[in-house]
């Protein structure tokens, strides 16, 4: 087909001047889902009062950057405190394709996805504010997508990690990637949040759905400079290295000191274990160890822990540290004298 002269309609992350991508828990943050001719704003959303034309239960497109429609969240919603730095944009749209040639720069927009002709190829592309280099802002022509009808309805996310500065592009569950395999893009910088979902160009859109990954725990790092959250606890002890830590999340997005669970392990280091944080009989899995050590009772960790992070256990008696040593999870040595002895977690990032 012939490609028109306009720009296939954009959803972009723009900085204003005031789907499931992520394994965890997600929350949906704002979102619009047309209804016969109602617009249909989620409770949190808003627009940016651009007129569009709404109908059959679609937003109908036809416009320049300029002017495009924008979609957001309100002022009540503007900054979730459990937003873990994750977030989604996924939406049901006919993009109109424009040719590659014709994709340009856009000013202040973080990231995007469109469709456009290069050549004999119809091809979805995707936006990175910073580019495949981590330098200049690119169009980005993507693979492994389906786009045997440039007119149908598509269902597309633009994922924004805000941790590490990257974009990747989804068409429905499938990762789509460029010409040498690689998925994940560079964004600015100079973006630390979204603001709002930008459309423009000629198309039509059924529905934009933004949701971000609640925050359970943080990694505290640099000497505590730096504190990122994170949607599980296991990615938090990744994050928090050797020498980092590891806090909650509190309802109001803080990273405080760890809740002591039931049976007196912080709660995190409950999830990382793998055993149930209420209650009191939620044991350490403890065993004979393969190997027996003389003079010593060995045993052994009983359990499992996520790739990427490893359990060293000390043991106390009487709440001091019994020959000031962490041992490895498979020969935990007790000493072979009268007490009560409590065999304690140190959990840390897997050493590379």
């Amino acid at each position: 087909m012939k490609a028109e002269k306009v720009l296939g309609i954009l959803a972009c992350a723009v900085v204003c001047a005031s789907g499931s991508a992520f394994a965890n828990t997600t929350n949906e943050w704002f979102s619009v889902t047309p209804d016969g001719s109602d617009i249909g704003l989620s409770q949190s959303a808003e627009t940016n009062g651009v007129a569009v034309v709404v109908a059959e239960s679609k937003i109908t497109i036809d416009n320049d950057f300029e002017s495009a429609f924008a979609v957001g969240p309100n002022s009540s919603a503007a900054n979730p405190a459990l937003n873990d730095g994750l977030v989604t944009i996924t939406s049901q749209a006919v993009l109109t394709p424009c040719e590659a040639s014709d994709l340009e720069v856009v000013a202040g927009a973080q990231a995007g996805f469109a469709v456009a002709v290069d050549g004999s190829d119809t091809n979805f592309y995707g936006y990175a504010s910073a580019g495949g280099d981590g330098n200049a802002p690119a169009w980005i022509k993507l693979a492994n997508g389906t786009l045997d009808n440039p007119e149908a309805l598509i269902t597309f996310t633009i994922a924004l990690d805000y941790r590490d500065r990257k974009v990747s592009f989804y068409q429905g569950d499938t990762l789509l990637v460029d010409g040498t395999s690689a998925s994940k893009f560079n964004i600015s910088n100079d973006f630390t949040k979204l603001n709002n979902i930008a459309a423009y160009g000629s198309g039509s859109i059924s529905s934009i759905a933004s949701k971000y990954e609640v925050a359970v725990a943080a990694a505290v790092t640099d000497s505590g400079a730096t504190t990122n959250l994170y949607g599980s606890a296991v990615e938090a002890v990744i994050a928090a290295g050797q020498s980092g830590s590891v806090k909650e999340i509190d309802p109001s997005g803080e990273a405080v000191e760890a809740k002591t669970a039931e049976n007196g392990l912080a709660t995190w280091e409950c999830e990382v274990l793998g055993i149930a944080d209420d209650d009191a009989n939620a044991k350490i899995p403890l065993a004979p160890a393969d190997e027996a050590v003389a003079g010593v009772i060995t045993i052994k960790f009983d359990g499992s822990v996520a790739s990427g992070v490893e359990a060293k256990f000390k043991v106390q008696k009487l709440g001091s540290e019994v020959g000031n040593t962490e041992y490895p999870a498979a020969a935990i040595q007790i000493p072979m004298e009268t007490g009560t002895y409590k065999v304690v977690p140190v959990i840390k990032a897997a050493q590379q």
